[in-house]
Order: C-alpha cells, then structure tokens, then sequence
C-alpha cells in the first residue's frame, strides 16, 4: 500500500488502547496517529492527528462515542468512524450510524474482523471527495457510473392493498428462485420497504444487525462497501435490505424528506442505487399508498399486484390497478398476481378475475400447510419443497419472469418516467 491508513483510538481504558495498538502493529500498512482517553479529548486532537479512520469506543465517560462521533465527522468529514462496544443492540449501532459512524464492531473484535473493518473504511475514506453524479446517484464515484453503464438490475415490486394475500412469500421464493437461474456470478436483493412491520427477515430466518435504518442517514455518500456493510446474506445467495428492527426507527425516512413526486426521496436513492449492483432487486411493500410506495413504484421495471380469490381483495387488486392506469403507468409494466388459488373449493375463478382486471402472469396454487410452516419456521418453500405445486408455481414463474425481460425490447425505460406525469399525486396522500 503505497500510503499507510492513519488510525486514532479512542477509548477511556489505558489497557484496551494499548492492546489496539499492539494489535494494530501487526498490520504494516496500518499506523496509529493518536489515542484519547474520552470523547472531548478525541475532539480536540483529531483536527491535528487527522486521522483516515477512528476507533471509537461507545461507552466514555463525559461526551459519549456517539456524540464525539458527530463532532469528529464535522471537523474531519473524511474521517471513517468504527465504533466498538460491548452492547451490540440494533439502537445503539443506528444512533452510531446516524452520527456518522461507518461500521460498527462488537468488544472484542477479533484481529481479522477490526482489521478487515479498517482497510474497508480506508477505502470508502479515498473514494470521499469525488462528488455526486446527479440528483438520484447519492455521491456515486466515477467507477460506479462505469458500473452503470454495464449493469442495471430489473427492479420488481411486490404490492398488495390487502395483508395476507401473501406478498412477502412470494418476494423471498421468488429471489430464491431467480437466484438459482442467474448462477453464482450473478446476484439478487430483496428489499423490504414494509418499513414498520416488515418481515423477509423472519421468512428467511435471518438475525440481522443492521437494517435499512442505518443506511438511509448516507444516502448522500452511498457506495458498494457501505451497502455491504448493511446487506445480510442468506444461505441461497440471495442479499436482503432488512425493514428497521422497531416502528419507531422507521422515522429516520420520514426525515429524508419526500421528492416532488410524493416519493420518499431515501428510499427512492436507495434503490437507484441498488439497481446498480444486481441482475434482480425484488421490493416487498407495506399495504398502503404513501411515500414509501411511489418510491419503489417510480424505479419499477415491473409491478406485481397480488390478489386472492377473494372479494374484497380482488376489489382492492381493480382499484389499485386503475389507479396505476390513471396514473398513466405502461400496462406492460403491470402483472397480476393471483395466490391461493384452489379450484377444489368454491370461490371465485381466477378466469372471472382476469376477465374484470388483466391477464394473471401467474396463478399460485393454495397450500395453507407449506406456506405456515415455511412462515413459522423460517423456512422458505424453495428450494426444499421445490416439487411440490406451490414449490413448482413459484419456479415457472421465476421463469415467467425471465422470460418476460428477454423479450423486452433493450433500453426500456423503467417507471421514474410515468413519475414525471404524477407529480401531484404526492399532494394528495
């Protein structure tokens, strides 16, 4: 490494900075500038040592990591903050993540975890300073626009007006699905914009540290190490944007702000970006028309529109489709979704629903066993039951969908255009 990464720690234990320091010693490309005892005396060197990254134990007495935290980024906005502490609850790392930390590490972090933590901050610490590329590129760097250019994942929005008609399994079956075709050298994200209530992470068994809450304070400086650092892997391969841990923590996108459009402008550059760094991003949704829904609906390729075969939801799907409609939203950028279908039982027939809507791209057969279990136990349904009808269904439509983008004709547009023609919709919600 040509320069070396400029570290300063800062801890109220004379032990623990030492051992930080030895630690750190191992690394030749690593050097310590400065060590503090507490958070005003890190505010008052830093501006001298100027430090590329900042070991900042959470728990100091007087001003607290968090608060120097925020001091430290305001003197030095380069400066990559790591904080470390031996609480490793969701609260405290958005708090840190809000204050302008850039990771967050558990004490006592091993070797290989503190050192890898350092050189991935001093990479994002190089790449600051490049400025944005426009309004919805959130400070992507010259490389990342090459990126864009060679790469734009097909955004896929799973929406319902009803709960219960079982958007959020299809979401985490169908990236399942979708990312056993494109193979291991391609990838797909599932976001999960129900951000009060969201639950991909329960479907797919995931304890997630962090959350789509502590990526929307940067979505000035967004980048693919901090996006990263936020993803949580699942074991198909699939990568998942997690809703906050607790209502409450949702509030952090009500801050952002909305764009004239009436879309909420963190989620909206969240997902421009992500675009950019998968084949499929598939976007599960609250059941309501907000912000946070014309968002996801203005990067669209493709909305899905999930219904049962039951009356007040198909009434809910019509409605919500006519409003797509009066919107001027493209009907090819529109799919319905028919779920629970089971022709043994009486009930309305999916060919009377496609009659009073569209053409269904799929109808997903009823299996209330599989589908509670695969809910209860964190299961998902594929690729285990992937022999079963409902396992089977989730898979041809996969294909369907496929399909669908490979005949496409190149360069469509996706639906931000349609959110030129809307911009007083955000006026009426």
């Amino acid at each position: 490494m040509a320069e070396k990464i400029r570290v300063m720690i800062v801890d109220d234990i004379a032990e623990t900075r030492e051992q930080l320091r030895k630690l750190l010693s191992f690394d030749p490309d690593v050097e310590v500038v400065a060590m503090a005892a507490s958070g005003e005396e890190a505010v008052q060197v830093v501006s001298q040592a100027r430090p590329d990254v900042v070991l900042m134990d959470v728990n100091l007495p007087g001003m607290d990591g968090i608060a120097a935290t925020g001091k430290v980024v305001e003197a030095i906005p380069t400066a990559q903050v790591i904080m470390l502490s031996v609480q490793g609850e969701t609260d405290y790392m958005r708090r840190a993540m809000m204050a302008g930390a850039r990771d967050y590490l558990t004490k006592p972090p091993s070797a290989d975890d503190l050192l890898d933590a350092i050189h991935r901050a001093f990479k994002l610490r190089q790449k600051m300073g490049t400025g944005p590329l426009g309004p919805t590129t959130a400070g992507a760097t010259p490389q990342a626009a090459q990126i864009r250019r060679e790469k734009r994942a097909k955004v896929l929005t799973i929406y319902s007006p009803k709960g219960g008609t079982g958007c959020t399994t299809l979401a985490v079956n169908l990236a399942i699905a979708l990312q056993a075709m494109v193979g291991p050298d391609s990838s797909v994200c599932v976001v999960d914009a129900n951000l009060q209530f969201g639950d991909v992470s329960i479907f797919m068994k995931l304890q997630p540290t962090r959350t789509l809450a502590d990526l929307a304070p940067h979505i000035q400086d967004l980048d693919a190490d901090l996006l990263k650092n936020i993803l949580v892997p699942h074991t198909s391969g699939v990568q998942v944007l997690v809703a906050p841990a607790a209502p409450e923590d949702a509030e952090v996108f009500t801050e952002a702000g909305v764009e004239e459009t009436g879309a909420n402008h963190a989620l909206k550059a969240i997902l421009n970006f992500a675009r950019y760094q998968f084949d499929y991003v598939i976007v599960d949704t609250a059941h309501a028309v907000d912000g946070i829904l014309l968002a996801s609906l203005d990067v669209s390729d493709l909305v899905m529109v999930v219904t049962r075969p039951v009356i007040p939801e198909i009434r809910g799907a019509r409605l919500f489709i006519e409003l797509l409609r009066k919107l001027d939203y493209a009907t090819e950028k529109i799919a319905l979704i028919i779920n629970g279908v089971d022709n043994k039982r009486m009930g309305i027939q999916p060919e009377a629903i496609e009659k009073a809507m569209i053409p269904a791209m799929a109808q997903i057969p009823m299996d209330e066993r599989l589908a509670l279990r695969a809910a209860n136990y964190g299961e998902p349904i594929l690729p285990k039951n992937a022999r079963t009808p409902l396992g089977q269904a989730m898979i041809d439509f996969a294909k369907k969908l496929r399909m669908h983008f490979t005949e496409e004709v190149p360069e469509a547009p996706a639906m931000n255009n349609e959110a030129q023609k809307r911009a007083g919709l955000g006026r009426l919600l």
